[in-house]
């Protein structure tokens, strides 16, 4: 296998951009593991061991001490016992220990590909790409569509978690400190935290584009129209060798027989009529929250959709 074949696997972009969709899609081919977001605060310690104290962990010239080391060791699929045991609180928790043990011991003996579905290390991409060799995949999502998502779920973001890492807000975004540190005293509703969330990141997307070439970019649309298109070319990028399983998978997926939507509280659904699934965030943002929403993302959004891209398709 060639040393593009063998490289670990990084889908990133901003949370609810589709990453487990296609992660997971992507852990279909043969050869490939998945691990799913070591660097959530909320990861399973048996999977990843460090603790991670933020959400959207930056990675400049280093990960935080000892972050390293062990996310090396869950690229390797090496399961910690000692460290999840410490954090069962449940019959439950035991359960995935399990289950979460008996995959990394699978992946591990067949000397699988791990792919790495984690929209939390978008800022620590850069460091992943470099220190670690990964192959990344950069999703992005309209921001009226993230917006929606995050309100359907009532999804807040704590911008803190911004302030408190050492160089990110003045590395990335110092144009948006002041924002930054207003929703941080005093958040305003979902809405307003989805926008300027969706502007942090992609102000951030944005410049990876032009500092990274070899990446992959990828809208969430776009994959949307087309499923069995845009999967075969993401699986010849990664250079990942597609099956019977893998294409039925994604026929399966996104075929016009399943919901548009999720329902109330569903976080992932997999099972989506994809193409019509683009539009449905007009039917839950009000015209007054797509107008801010749009005032607050327009001069970043502008760099990825278009004009027409803010406005419903006619019904029929």
């Amino acid at each position: 296998m060639s040393a593009a074949g063998r490289a670990p696997i990084l889908v990133t972009g901003i949370n609810r951009s589709g990453t487990t969709w296609v992660g997971r899609t992507l852990a279909h081919a043969p050869g490939v593991g998945m691990i799913y977001e070591p660097f959530n605060p909320d990861h399973r310690r048996g999977v990843f061991r460090a603790e991670v104290p933020h959400w959207f962990t930056y990675a400049d010239a280093a990960l935080p001490p000892g972050m390293e080391a062990d996310l090396r060791r869950t690229l390797g699929f090496r399961y910690s016992y000692a460290a999840e045991l410490r954090h069962l609180r449940s019959l439950r928790d035991a359960g995935r220990m399990g289950r979460d043990a008996a995959r990394f011991a699978a992946h591990r003996i067949r000397g699988a590909r791990p792919l790495v579905k984690d929209p939390i290390a978008v800022l620590a991409a850069p460091w992943l790409a470099r220190e670690l060799g990964m192959r990344v995949v950069v999703m992005v999502r309209h921001p009226g569509a993230y917006a929606a998502s995050l309100r359907r779920l009532n999804w807040t973001h704590d911008f803190s978690h911004f302030l408190d890492q050492p160089g990110l807000v003045d590395d990335l975004v110092p144009e948006l400190r002041p924002d930054i540190e207003e929703f941080a005293r005093r958040p305003p509703d979902v809405v307003d935290q989805a926008a300027l969330l969706w502007t942090v990141i992609h102000t951030v997307v944005d410049r990876y584009r032009s500092e990274h070439p070899d990446w992959i970019f990828v809208r969430h649309e776009d994959l949307s129209t087309d499923p069995g298109a845009g999967f075969a070319r993401l699986a010849e990028q990664l250079a990942l060798r597609r099956s019977e399983v893998f294409d039925r998978f994604v026929a399966e997926t996104t075929a016009a027989s399943n919901p548009a939507d999720a329902g109330e509280g569903v976080i992932h659904a997999l099972r989506r009529h994809s193409a019509a699934s683009i539009s449905t965030w007009h039917d839950r943002l009000s015209a007054d929250e797509v107008a801010r929403v749009r005032l607050r993302t327009e001069s970043v959004a502008a760099r990825f959709y278009g004009e027409a891209d803010w406005w419903a398709p006619p019904a029929g």
